[in-house]
């Protein structure tokens, strides 16, 4: 397969949240994550280890723990 999303399940774990995969690719795996405040579609780069969320774009290590936390306005330059 070539990619791995255990980085990604032990972010999802870590929060706390349940996920559903609708989306798995070498370069793109996308779903929809269940949190406590509800449902929020998302996508991961397995090759950065970045989850992208609608209003933040979080990079996590190997280990699913959060290296940084941009909001989506700063990744995309706007402030």
């Amino acid at each position: 397969m070539g990619f791995s999303v255990k980085p990604l399940t032990h972010w999802v774990i870590y929060k706390g949240y349940k996920v559903r995969f609708t989306e798995r690719s070498p370069v793109r795996v996308a779903g929809v994550l269940t949190t406590p405040t509800g449902e929020v579609v998302f996508t991961y780069e397995p090759t950065s280890k970045v989850v992208t969320l609608p209003e933040m774009r979080v990079t996590i290590n190997d280990y699913g723990w959060e290296l940084e936390k941009v909001a989506v306005d700063e990744a995309n330059g706007k402030s």
